[in-house]
C-alpha cells in the first residue's frame, strides 16, 4: 500500500562450519558460542567435581566423569568404606529437582562422593562431604577422603557471573565455565541414565547452556530449506541434553561412528536468535574420533 513503509527482507546468516576438538579420548569440555563461531573456553573434564548453584542451593555433579552420590545419616567418622552403599546420579535432563545430592538444607547428611573416572578409565577415588550452610554469598562445607575421620572446612564463594561455582576435591574452587552470556552449547561427555534396568552410562554429546539455550527438532525439511518461519510452530525445551548424544551411532562391524546429518536442531539463544544446526561428522582430517563437525546457520 502507498501509505506503508517498505521493510528490508529478513536475511539469514551465512552457513558456517567448525570442528570441535574434544580429542579421541573425549578429555575436553568445550564451551561454544554460535554467534562468534568459536570455543570461548575449555577445560579437562577432570578439573572439577561439584558445582554449587549461585542463586539457590542446588549442587550438581561433574557428570562427564560418571560421578555418583550416596547419602548417609551416619556420622562423618563412621563412614570409611563404600561397601553396601546405594548410589544415585543426577538426571541427564539437568533437572535441579532430580540431583543426586538432593535437598540438603535442614538435614545433617554425610554424602559419599564417587568421583568417577578420567579419560583413560582410571577411577578418581571417593570423598566424603558435608554441607554446613549457605547464604547469598557463600557455601560452607566440610570434606575429606573417605578414609579420613576429620573433615577439612572450606568456604566456597558464589560466582557473580556464572550460574554455578565449581569445586575440585583436589584444588578447591576452580574456574571452569565462562560467564553465562558468553556461550550457547557445551561439547562434553555426560552420564545418561538408561532404564529397565537403571544403568548409568557415560556418553559423548552436546549439552545446552542451562535455562538459557532452548532446543527443538525439525527433521521434516532438508537442512538447506529450513527458514525462520519454520520455527514458529516448534516446541522448544531447556533440557540440558536436548541435543544429547544420539546424533551418531557406532557400527560394531565396521568399528566407526556415523553421524545422522538428517537430524536438525533449531536453537534459540538467550539473545533471542534462532540457529539451525546439524552434526555432519565425528572425525578429524587424520581420521581420529572425538572431533564433532558441525554445520549451522543463523535464521
Amino acid at each position: 500500500m502507498k501509505e506503508e513503509i517498505a521493510v528490508p527482507k529478513h536475511l539469514a546468516g551465512d552457513t558456517q562450519t567448525n570442528e570441535i576438538e574434544m580429542e579421541q579420548n573425549y578429555r575436553n569440555q568445550l564451551y561454544f558460542d554460535l554467534e562468534s563461531n568459536q570455543v570461548v573456553k575449555s577445560n579437562l573434564k577432570t578439573e572439577w567435581d561439584l558445582a554449587f548453584e549461585t542463586n539457590g542451593s542446588h549442587i550438581v555433579l561433574n557428570v562427564s566423569k560418571g560421578m555418583a552420590v550416596h547419602r548417609s545419616s551416619m556420622s562423618f567418622e563412621e563412614i570409611n568404606s563404600t561397601e553396601d552403599l546405594a548410589w544415585n546420579w543426577d538426571a541427564h535432563s539437568g533437572n535441579l529437582d532430580s540431583t543426586a545430592v538432593g535437598n540438603w538444607e535442614g538435614d545433617a547428611f554425610v554424602y559419599v562422593i564417587d568421583r568417577g573416572y578420567n579419560w583413560t578409565g582410571d577411577h578418581q577415588g571417593y570423598s566424603k562431604l558435608t554441607i554446613l550452610s549457605s547464604d547469598e554469598n557463600n557455601y560452607e562445607i566440610g570434606y575429606a577422603e573417605i578414609s579420613s575421620e576429620v573433615p577439612l572446612n572450606y568456604t566456597i564463594e558464589k560466582s557473580t557471573t556464572e550460574q554455578f561455582t565449581y569445586f575440585s576435591f583436589d584444588a578447591g574452587a576452580v574456574s571452569i565455565a565462562p560467564p553465562d552470556q558468553d556461550y550457547d552449547l557445551i561439547f562434553t561427555q555426560y552420564t545418561h541414565l538408561f532404564t529397565d534396568p537403571l544403568t548409568p552410562y557415560v556418553v559423548t554429546g552436546v549439552l545446552s547452556n542451562r535455562d538459557l539455550t532452548a532446543v527443538a527438532r525439525l527433521d521434516e525439511k532438508p537442512f538447506a530449506e529450513i527458514e525462520l518461519q519454520d520455527v514458529e510452530s516448534l516446541e522448544f525445551n531447556y533440557d540440558l541434553d536436548a541435543i544429547g548424544y544420539d546424533w551418531k551411532y557406532y557400527s560394531l562391524e565396521d568399528g566407526v561412528f556415523t553421524t545422522y546429518s538428517n537430524q536438525h536442531y533449531i536453537i534459540r539463544t538467550q539473545n533471542g536468535f534462532f540457529y539451525k544446526l546439524r552434526i555432519v561428522g565425528f572425525y578429524n582430517s587424520e581420521g581420529l574420533k572425538g572431533y564433532p563437525n558441525i554445520e549451522f546457520q543463523a535464521l
